[in-house]
């Protein structure tokens, strides 16, 4: 199954915002009152040329520390390669639609994903000139997450750090032991549980080891009193993750059996049956579907 990075990395950045604003743009996080954090959705980009709509990646509207009423707009597009060669282009055209909507000023931010050495970077700028006359430069803030060292960020005290060091640079050869320490940052920070879950599953998609790699990375939490934590945390996970692969067994089992007696489901009962946690509750649609002669007959 293919990764849907720009949707890990919109739920990562939403949950941890003033994070995210902190750890790369703290002067302007300084102005923003963060009891004042709108998510924009639905911001749709037109491209009237080619008659699509894009929809924007993250847009957030912030209120000011001394601005009274006024907000501005947070504006963030998540890429997982350099394909687009008309990048910074977009950026602009993307910044002029949502001036035009919100009239405010803009911090127009690209955070490219992606695992490759750039051998030349990605321009941060667009520039519309007429001969020796320039019309417009526009500028927009660009990271590269690949070419940052992991090392600065695990000096900080801010736990967002913690998981995006696992697309930063770093020495493959250290990968078993850099995903103990990170692991054991994050489970060391002062934050809820639901917010510590959204960096370890980060953690986790992005640090996949090898066979060889995990045993080493046993052998590490096993052998040092500091990752003790991170121990107690992969048996609680490998515990719901048998009870988890049970369940999921059962679903299918169950969309297999009613799909045989009664025919293709509809994609909302096939969701409904994905909904359901209990294994009682499946294990008795089970010996329900079994009798039944229509698929009202189940017990819901």
């Amino acid at each position: 199954m293919s990764i849907d990075h720009d949707q890990i990395f919109k739920q990562l950045i939403e949950a941890f915002f003033r994070e995210f604003t902190e750890l790369f743009f703290p002067a302007e996080a300084r102005l923003i009152n963060f009891a004042k954090v709108e998510f924009v959705r639905d911001e749709l980009f037109t491209d009237v040329k080619r008659g699509r709509h894009k929809r924007l990646d993250l847009v957030v509207k912030v209120g000011l520390k001394k601005g009274g009423e006024k907000f501005i707009l947070v504006h963030v597009e998540f890429e997982a390669s350099r394909k687009q060669s008309d990048f910074p282009k977009r950026m602009f055209q993307y910044f002029c639609q949502l001036f035009l909507r919100h009239d405010t000023e803009i911090i127009p931010v690209a955070v490219f994903t992606d695992d490759a050495v750039w051998r030349k970077p990605v321009s941060n700028r667009y520039q519309l000139q007429l001969r020796s006359r320039k019309i417009v430069d526009f500028e927009y803030e660009l990271i590269k997450l690949k070419n940052l060292n992991y090392r600065r960020y695990l000096k900080s005290s801010n736990p967002l750090a913690y998981a995006l060091v696992a697309k930063m640079g770093y020495n493959r050869k250290e990968r078993a032991r850099l995903k103990a320490d990170f692991l054991r940052l994050i489970l060391g920070a002062k934050i809820d549980p639901a917010r510590r879950s959204l960096l370890v599953d980060f953690i986790e998609t992005y640090m996949t080891l090898t066979q060889e790699e995990t045993k080493e990375f046993n052998s590490v939490v096993a052998s040092e009193r500091k990752y003790k934590r991170v121990e107690e945390m992969i048996t609680t996970y490998e515990q719901e993750g048998i009870k988890k692969g049970r369940t999921k067994g059962k679903q299918e089992d169950l969309i297999l059996l009613l799909e045989k007696r009664f025919g293709k489901l509809k994609p909302a009962t096939k969701r409904k049956i994905g909904q359901i946690d209990s294994s009682k509750e499946l294990e008795s649609l089970l010996l329900s579907a079994v009798d039944a002669k229509s698929l009202d007959d189940l017990d819901w």
